[in-house]
């Protein structure tokens, strides 16, 4: 298990930047409003905690469930996340 340094790390370097690039569509192409919303997600929360194993899904995966965040559907997640 990665703790919360490592996952903080992971997440700037590697999938943050990934998804907010796959979300961006969804904002007319405006980055800083795609930033500013996924950061503000109740998916970025659970992201961040390295206890929801979320980390280790795709950006593509991740992009969709928060999009299906965005759209006000409920968050649903898969079921092996480890």
């Amino acid at each position: 298990m990665k703790d919360a340094n490592q996952v903080s790390a992971l997440l700037g370097v590697c999938i943050v930047p990934q998804i907010i690039q796959e979300i961006m569509a969804f904002y007319d192409g405006q980055e800083e409003l795609a930033i500013k919303e996924f950061f503000a997600s109740a998916l970025y929360e659970k992201l961040r905690d390295p206890e929801t194993g979320l980390w280790h899904l795709g950006a593509k995966a991740l992009a969709e469930i928060y999009l299906g965040e965005a759209r006000g559907e409920a968050l649903e997640f898969p079921e092996e996340q480890s």
